[in-house]
C-alpha cells in the first residue's frame, strides 16, 4: 500500500512541474510578440542616434585635419620667412 502513495506522490509532482512548465512556456509565447514589437522602436531610435554621433565624429575629425593642415601650414611659412629676416 505504501509503494503506490510513494508512486502517486512521484506522479503528483511530476504532473505539478509539467502544468507549470507549459503554463510558463505559455506566457512567454504569448508576452515575447509585444516585447519584440516594443523593442523595434526602441532600436530604430538607438541607431538614429549612432549615425548622427557618427556624422558628429566625422565632422570633428575632419575639423582637426584642417586645423592640422592650418599648423603645419603656419608653421613652414614661419620657418621660411624668420630665417630671411635675420
Amino acid at each position: 500500500m505504501q509503494y503506490y502513495q510513494d508512486s502517486f506522490v512521484i506522479f503528483g509532482a511530476f504532473a505539478l512541474f509539467i502544468v507549470m512548465a507549459i503554463g510558463v512556456i505559455l506566457v512567454l509565447w504569448i508576452a515575447m510578440p509585444f516585447s519584440i514589437f516594443g523593442t523595434k522602436r526602441l532600436l530604430k531610435k538607438l541607431i538614429e542616434e549612432q549615425e548622427r554621433t557618427n556624422a558628429l565624429l566625422r565632422s570633428m575629425a575632419e575639423q582637426g585635419r584642417r586645423q592640422e593642415a592650418f599648423k603645419e601650414k603656419a608653421a613652414a611659412a614661419e620657418e621660411e620667412g624668420g630665417g630671411d629676416a635675420r
